[in-house]
């Protein structure tokens, strides 16, 4: 008999485990990504476009969903503004890490859709290939603006609805139940980002080819006319602005050199190259350009000359090459001088997946002899394009992302100083960079309004103060009572180390209000917690009841931060005992804090558990390939 414990894996189970490994490493990365270099202060755009033009109506009853149609710079994010509205609505704080900690899962769940879409279309075994030349393409931080803001759910969302859209456009029955679902799609991609409108255009051409060539449905000609409307349409609607047209290329030479970089990045082209005087991007930048695309141009020029029939789903492939030259084609010309800037990378980062699976793709199509040379020129290609990025994250990229932490901690500290002294005169003098804003009058006039202030992320919500300080036993605590190598917390906090250093023991009880903080949120509220509290007790006493914050290890000298929940509206003691003379132990004043900030907190540390989930898949992966076939011994009925 069969031994069922020795049974090869079924070829479904085995992809989802090739998934999650590729998830759970990826959302590991980026989970450290944040933990490591991420901040809570709102930045730039986010001030505007959610402070001032959702948060605030939406507090005040003046919310319209023409508002949410309304534009953003050139484009109508009407899906990240839904999104930001909900995380509000269940942190009831407003947490730019829980939006990028929500970016990450987005952005896996379009790269998972894209790599299963473009695995059907290629060649079915080539789903753990793809799933692994992905994590290579974005595991690397390129794209780290849009990881480290959460204002940027919507290069992820115009990726997820892309890709969905021209999938059932181009491969369902023109006017079918799923074929008007692509067009939905598309419609959404258009509502999350301006270039999403390039799905349309996608599908309408490679419908229209295929009915010169194939097809000769007129229903698919139909469908490519209505989609190259639409198209036009969302051009015609697209929000031009005046004050941006420094921003885009101001002729023909300047376009094309904008694509060039685009094209082929990461062989670096320098940006430089851009604004440099000669006429036209040289020889050597069109080489790289023409290495970079070189799959995608085959795939092209094989689907022209093998004329698949209209059921095979190569056709997706050659849509979303088109799809991505439309993209390329809109950074250029909309952002010329800019299009290296990281937040775009992402969009380019597909555009070289898109030329794996084609690689992949012309690799199935080929003949046998044809195919020795496709695989040959295929590793050449990897290999080149491998090289390419490991170039590229070297320049400048560990750089970058410290330049953002540290920027962001002096942004924080000048927020929080004007929210407690109001010095306008003091905020206006900050140096550019040095606030999260460009106008410090208008980003003082955001932080004066009692709308933004009752959402502010947890890091910028002022502490509670206490109404009574009840020493019981000694004089140990005091204000500002740490040792002098712990870092600055940023907080007002009460310690046990004091002029006789960590010799003073005794007992202080801090009571508070909540209802006397301004933050919608009035159950919880974070901690500091520095020293040793295991040598000691920190407890919360609201009514009858007595919980302890009870710790595994001490933090010493750092801070750590620890999350209680009282009654809303229910005063509430802190109670700080020292009882060791050789310990001592530091804890803030509470903050208000989100519903869902402590899980946020714990998953930014817990990244590890994403690598090692994503271990034990590939563990398991290897086993099953591992494992002999087993042959059925016969039946007794069996001769």
């Amino acid at each position: 008999m069969t031994n069922d414990c020795l049974r090869p894996v079924p070829e479904r189970f085995a992809q989802w485990l090739q998934f999650v490994a590729f998830a759970a490493i990826l959302l590991g990365l980026k989970l450290w990504l944040v933990h490591s270099y991420g901040n809570e202060v709102p930045y730039w755009d986010q001030w505007d476009a959610e402070a001032a033009l959702l948060y605030q109506p939406l507090l005040r009853g003046e919310l319209s969903w023409l508002q949410l149609f309304s534009p953003h710079n050139e484009h109508r994010i009407l899906t990240t503004r839904l999104l930001g509205l909900l995380l509000l609505q269940i942190n009831g704080l407003w947490s730019p890490l829980l939006e990028m900690v929500v970016n990450a899962l987005l952005h896996i769940l379009a790269l998972g859709t894209a790599v299963w879409l473009m695995s059907k279309a290629a060649n079915k075994q080539s789903f753990a290939a793809l799933l692994l030349f992905t994590l290579l393409l974005f595991g690397i931080p390129f794209g780290w603006e849009n990881t480290l803001a959460g204002f940027q759910a919507q290069f992820y969302f115009v990726l997820l609805f892309s890709v969905l859209s021209i999938w059932w456009l181009v491969t369902a029955q023109a006017w079918s139940r799923w074929w008007w679902l692509g067009v939905a799609s598309a419609v959404t991609a258009y509502f999350s980002l301006a270039s999403g409108v390039f799905a349309l255009a996608a599908a309408s051409l490679i419908l229209l080819v295929r009915f010169v060539l194939v097809s000769r449905d007129k229903r698919e000609l139909a469908g490519a006319v209505l989609l190259l409307a639409l198209f036009l349409a969302g051009v015609s609607t697209t929000p031009v602005l005046a004050q941006h047209a420094q921003l885009k290329a101001v002729d023909a030479t300047h376009f094309f050199k904008a694509l060039s970089v685009v094209l082929s990045w990461p062989f670096q082209i320098s940006p430089e190259a851009i604004t440099a005087a000669s006429d036209w991007s040289s020889l050597e930048d069109w080489l790289l350009v023409m290495v970079r695309n070189l799959p995608a141009a085959v795939l092209v020029c094989c689907v022209i000359w093998k004329q698949p029939l209209r059921s095979n789903p190569v056709w997706f492939l050659v849509s979303l090459a088109v799809w991505f030259g439309g993209q390329a084609a809109a950074v250029a010309y909309g952002r010329a001088n800019d299009v290296l800037s990281s937040r775009y990378l992402d969009l380019h980062a597909m555009g070289v997946l898109v030329n794996f699976a084609a690689l992949v793709a012309i690799c199935t199509m080929s003949q046998l002899r044809l195919r020795v040379v496709a695989v040959a020129g295929g590793c050449l290609w990897i290999l080149a394009t491998v090289g390419a990025l490991g170039n590229t994250a070297g320049r400048g990229l560990s750089a970058a992302l410290m330049d953002k932490r540290d920027t962001a901690f002096v942004q924080e500290s000048n927020v929080k100083k004007y929210l407690v002294d109001k010095d306008i005169v003091e905020f206006r003098a900050v140096p550019f960079l040095k606030l999260p804003y460009p106008d410090p009058d208008r980003l003082a006039g955001l932080l004066g309004s009692p709308e933004t202030r009752s959402v502010l992320p947890k890091n910028l919500q002022l502490p509670l103060q206490p109404v009574q300080v009840e020493p019981i036993a000694g004089a140990a605590f005091e204000r500002g009572g740490a040792f002098v190598s712990v870092p600055a917390c940023q907080c007002d906090f009460w310690g046990s180390y004091g002029i006789a250093g960590d010799a003073a023991v005794g007992e202080t009880r801090l009571s508070y209000d909540p209802s006397t903080a301004p933050a919608r949120t009035g159950r919880v509220f974070m901690l500091k917690i520095a020293g040793y509290p295991r040598a000691g007790r920190i407890e919360i006493i609201q009514g009858g009841t007595t919980k302890r914050l009870r710790f595994t290890q001490d933090p010493g000298e750092a801070w750590v931060e620890r999350y209680i929940s009282v009654r809303p509206g229910e005063p509430f003691v802190v109670r700080l005992v020292d009882e060791s003379p050789t310990r001592w132990l530091a804890v803030s004043q509470p903050v208000p804090a989100g519903r869902f900030d402590s899980w946020v907190s714990a998953l930014l540390r817990s990244y590890g558990i994403f690598f090692a989930i994503g271990a034990a898949a590939l563990g398991l992966l290897f086993l099953s390939w591992l494992r002999p076939p087993v042959e059925s011994s016969p039946t007794p009925n069996q001769p």
